[in-house]
């Protein structure tokens, strides 16, 4: 069983007298802590009805409760916040069943005003209650029954108040295009590293230099320098190439990092306002899980406050450096296949402004060239097919 107590303030001239009077009254002090003029103690609530009855000229305030009176305490002070959470709550769950968007991914236009027919023919449109998952199930089963030569498949998966349709377009695969005469060429100059060919006639070595266009493997089957066939090039070719990339640097660092130190709170939000149950810090920076609707501007939250630290950091030049190398190749892998290597990298030049640094760092790359060229036909073919 839970009991009440309470933590008094008592002020006035000798404390210690009121103190031993009490003690003569039998009244049970569980706590006393003296601070200068003034004197805390706790009592069970049978013995704070008692304190209540004396006259005196002391000054008795009630600083702390506890027990289920400082729930009531609670309660009783946030009484409006409690109630604008309840009723909150309450519109929330009705609304919160609402269909309020319906998206529809296809980019065949065909297919999205299908399915939407097909959708509302089965009860699920804007402004209609939403509906759970079995019964989504069987409508989905019945569109694609009903469409079996237009779907291939569906799945309708919810979003708070937003549906997201997708669907799989049935399509007779096609036969792969036939691979017509072309030549395997340079997409970009560089100096060749490796050929690997499973068809069409190898022209360049390794260590050659190459520039972009230049046939590498082609297509046409030459014996004796006489034509004897065309063939569709088929190989991948790398490369040495080169890359001269500038970046900034700020001369400072800035970073925020998330320590383990956590506060919860509970937090009610109306037209952008926020009001919290319990004291915010400014130094926490909020994660929430919040229960809102598009349609009315409410949002109750269950917060939790994270603690951060700002750090602020001025680079040292041998950091300048590592850093500005860093964002380089960042920059040129982005450029780069994932199969391209970087083989090479130099610092160049740097230039200091105001706030940053500027870079410019050289990178040789071994990367794939391979391009191709589709073969010209020949007079007498064009003449053949008129």
């Amino acid at each position: 069983m839970f009991h009440n107590y309470y933590r008094l303030k008592i002020e006035g001239k000798d404390v210690k007298r009121f103190i031993k009077q009490l003690y003569n009254m039998h009244i049970y002090l569980e706590q006393i802590e003296f601070v200068k003029k003034s004197v805390y103690i706790k009592v069970d609530s049978e013995n704070y009805e008692k304190i209540k009855k004396i006259k005196t000229i002391y000054k008795i305030e009630i600083v702390k409760l506890y027990g289920p009176n400082r729930l009531k305490d609670i309660i009783y002070r946030y009484n409006i916040f409690f109630i604008a959470i309840i009723i909150g709550l309450f519109i929330l769950n009705i609304l919160s069943n609402v269909l309020f968007y319906i998206e529809i991914d296809t980019d065949n236009e065909e297919i999205y005003h299908l399915v939407e027919h097909e959708l509302e023919r089965n009860g699920i449109k804007k402004y209609s209650f939403i509906k759970p998952y079995r019964e989504r199930k069987k409508i989905i089963d019945k569109i694609v029954s009903d469409n079996k030569e237009d779907l291939e498949w569906m799945e309708i998966e919810r979003f708070g108040v937003k549906y997201v349709v997708r669907v799989e377009e049935r399509i007779i695969k096609k036969e792969k295009d036939k691979c017509e005469p072309r030549n395997l060429v340079a997409k970009k100059e560089g100096l060749i590293m490796s050929i690997s060919s499973s068809s069409g006639e190898i022209k360049k070595a390794i260590n050659d230099y190459v520039k972009k266009g230049d046939v590498i493997v082609s297509g046409v089957i030459t014996k004796n320098e006489d034509e004897k066939n065309r063939v569709c090039s088929i190989g991948k070719v790398y490369a040495e190439t080169w890359y001269q990339i500038t970046v900034e640097v700020p001369y400072n660092y800035k970073e925020i990092i998330y320590t383990k130190e956590k506060k919860k709170n509970l937090s009610l939000t109306i037209f952008n306002k926020r009001y919290h149950l319990f004291k915010d810090y400014d130094e926490f920076i909020i994660k929430e899980k919040a229960l809102k609707n598009n349609v009315l501007p409410l949002k109750i939250s269950f917060e939790e406050n994270q603690k951060i630290i700002n750090i602020d950091h001025i680079y040292t030049s041998e950091e300048l450096d590592l850093k500005a190398l860093e964002v380089a190749r960042e920059k040129l892998e982005m450029l780069l296949g994932k199969e391209d290597e970087i083989l090479l990298e130099k610092k160049l030049k740097t230039n200091a402004k105001d706030s940053t640094i500027e870079v410019v760092i050289f990178f040789k790359v071994k990367e794939d060239i391979t391009s191709y060229q589709k073969i010209p036909e020949k007079e007498e073919d064009k003449e053949e097919k008129h």
